[in-house]
């Protein structure tokens, strides 16, 4: 069997296990994040699809139903996610927009962060009431429920080989701060030119999501490794989280798992980097 074939059977059997754990793993996570807790968390609702509790706020970036990726999956109630005092979005794809949940979420008395560009992919089929909404803009830092949320540019551009054409869509990152904590979240990143974000200077948390070149991830040596370390390593975090492991709308060439994440950890070790480097994939929770 070519390796091909044999990884996209693996991810294949990888899926079936995790749609069946899928009802324990959101039970679980839901009743975690509704908990009263000294400990600000974060917990993965699907491959880089977060829940957040910092103090008595709670809300969600980018959040998606396993069963938007996987058919196979379980639904669950979204009432489940009626406690969510804002929710964030990044930008407009498959696997950061689920229109489904979101058209269920505007019943709540949920506040809305969203970018242009993924308003007007929602169109008609959700929306969202206006005295709700912040339309975000670039470098304007604003406020809820004692969040302070500093919206930015993301580097959602891939260059072409051999052109100087762009691919890639619009994209917004977001950076977090609580008390004295500061969380980073660039988002979907496909040009690792730290210097092309602004400087914010160190942050306790940076979520990084992992992604090693177009069509690599069945090379022993992706080719975007040195890239991505070094990005992650010039934004200056005392803890870097990798995610967007284990995405199951993806084929074998582009399925990123934890195998990656040991290579990175490699990386990290080999070039004297000292760095709390940790993983997560759905229903694992992140102390930040």
């Amino acid at each position: 069997m070519d390796p091909l074939t044999s990884k996209q059977g693996e991810i294949e059997r990888r899926a079936a296990e995790v749609a069946v754990s899928y009802p324990a793993l959101w039970t679980k996570m839901i009743a975690e994040w509704r908990q009263p807790g000294s400990q600000d968390r974060a917990w993965l609702m699907y491959s880089a699809n977060y829940l957040f509790r910092a103090g008595n706020a709670r809300w969600a970036l980018d959040p998606l139903r396993l069963k938007h990726r996987l058919p196979l999956a379980p639904e669950m109630p979204a009432g489940d996610l009626k406690d969510l005092d804002f929710v964030l979005l990044l930008y407009a794809y498959g696997d950061h927009l689920d229109p489904h949940l979101l058209a269920q979420l505007v019943d709540f008395s949920t506040f809305w962060v969203i970018p242009v560009p993924v308003l007007e992919s929602l169109g008609a089929k959700v929306e969202i009431p206006a005295d709700r909404l912040i339309v975000p803009e670039p470098m304007r830092t604003f406020q809820i429920q004692g969040i302070r949320i500093t919206p930015f540019d993301g580097l959602h551009w891939e260059k072409q080989t051999g052109t100087d054409s762009l691919r890639g869509v619009p994209a917004m990152g977001y950076l977090f701060e609580f008390h004295d904590k500061r969380w980073l979240f660039p988002g979907d990143t496909r040009n690792y030119e730290a210097g092309k974000l602004p400087s914010f200077g160190p942050v306790d948390s940076l979520f990084a999501h992992l992604w090693l070149g177009r069509c690599s991830a069945l090379l022993e040596s992706p080719p975007l490794l040195d890239e991505f370390c070094r990005f992650c390593t010039d934004l200056k975090p005392k803890q870097i989280v990798l995610t967007h492991l284990e995405e199951f709308g993806h084929r074998a060439g582009e399925y990123w798992d934890r195998t990656f994440a040991r290579t990175v950890s490699a990386w990290f070790q080999n070039n004297g980097v000292q760095v709390h480097l940790d993983s997560a994939c759905l229903g694992d929770s992140v102390l930040l």
